[in-house]
C-alpha cells in the first residue's frame, strides 16, 4: 500500500506563492488575507491555526476576527461589509462550520466573489481550494484520471460539487453518492478511485473498497470516543488491503492551503 503525500505537494505550490508574494512586497504591497471563525470548533481552531503558520511563512499577512457563537448574524455581517470595504484585504474566508443558527447563504453575500478565495460564489474567479486539492494530488503521483471509475461520498458545495464536475471534464466515469443513497458500499467497491468528503468520522470501513483501489480521504472529524481529529476513512478496518490512501496527517488538508493561498495572491495581484 502507497501513502499519498499531500504535504510534497503542498511546497511545491508554497514555493511558488512565496516567489509571488516577494514580487508584490516589491511593489509596496502586502498581500492579506481575514479569516472570520464563529465558535469554538476545535477542527476549525486547529485548521485556522495551520492557515496562520503556513501564510506567514509565505509572506502572507494573516487577519485572525474570532468571534463567540452567540453573536448575532447582523454583526458577522457588518464585520464581512468592512473586510469588503478594507482596500488592504485581499482575500476573505469564513471558517466552516459555523453555528447552526446562522444562515450560511446570507452571509456569503457579504463577501464580495473578488474577495472570494474559498470559492463560496459561483461566479468566484478563483478555484475551489479541496476540489483542487484533489485533482492536483491525483496529477501528481500520475494517477490516471480518463476513462476511471470515481466514487465520491458526499455532494457539498465545497468538496463533491465542483470536484465531480472537475473530474467528469478530465474524461472520469464519476458517481456521486449522499446520505440520502442506498446500498453505497457495494457500489463504491466497484470504483478504481474513492474519495470521501463527508466528515462524519470512520464512515469508510473494508467493505467500501478493493484491493486495487486508490483512496482520498478528505474528511474531518473528532472521534467521539478518543477526541482525535480523524477522517472520513475507518484505518483499522481497511487495512492495506488497497492500493493507495492518503495520510491521515499530510493528505489532502496541506494542499487545500497552499491553492487557498495562491488564490491570495492572485487577489492580490488584481489590485495592483
Amino acid at each position: 500500500m502507497k501513502y499519498l503525500k499531500g504535504s510534497l505537494v503542498a511546497q511545491e505550490i508554497l514555493e511558488e506563492v512565496s516567489r509571488q508574494a516577494r514580487q508584490v512586497h516589491a511593489r509596496g504591497v502586502t498581500p492579506t488575507v481575514a479569516v472570520v471563525l464563529v465558535g469554538e470548533n476545535p477542527s476549525s481552531k486547529f485548521y485556522v491555526q495551520k492557515k496562520k503558520e503556513v501564510a506567514k511563512k509565505a509572506g502572507i499577512d494573516f487577519l485572525l476576527y474570532e468571534l463567540p457563537s452567540h453573536i448575532a448574524q447582523k454583526d458577522v455581517e457588518e464585520l464581512l461589509t468592512i473586510l469588503h470595504l478594507d482596500k488592504t484585504v485581499h482575500g476573505v474566508v469564513l471558517q466552516l462550520p459555523l453555528p447552526k443558527h446562522f444562515i450560511f447563504n446570507e452571509l456569503v453575500k457579504f463577501i464580495a466573489p473578488e474577495k472570494d478565495v474559498d470559492h463560496f460564489h459561483k461566479n468566484s474567479p478563483y478555484s475551489p481550494p479541496t476540489a483542487s486539492a484533489v485533482l492536483r494530488l491525483l496529477r501528481f503521483y500520475k494517477i490516471e484520471i480518463k476513462n476511471k471509475k470515481i466514487a465520491i461520498i458526499g455532494d457539498g458545495f465545497l468538496v463533491g460539487r465542483p470536484l465531480s464536475k472537475i473530474l467528469k471534464n478530465s474524461g472520469a466515469q464519476v458517481n456521486v453518492y449522499t446520505e440520502k443513497s442506498k446500498n453505497v458500499a457495494p457500489k463504491t467497491a466497484e470504483a478504481d478511485i474513492l474519495i470521501s468528503a463527508t466528515g462524519h468520522a470512520h464512515l469508510i470501513t473494508k467493505n467500501f473498497t478493493n484491493s486495487k483501489q486508490i483512496i482520498i480521504d478528505v474528511g474531518s472529524a473528532r472521534d467521539k470516543k478518543t477526541n482525535a481529529l480523524v477522517g472520513d476513512v475507518n484505518r483499522r478496518s481497511v487495512g492495506k488491503n488497497i492500493k493507495a490512501i492518503t495520510p491521515r496527517v499530510g493528505g489532502v488538508g496541506p494542499i487545500t492551503i497552499a491553492l487557498l493561498l495562491q488564490n491570495v495572491i492572485l487577489a492580490t495581484k488584481k489590485t495592483l
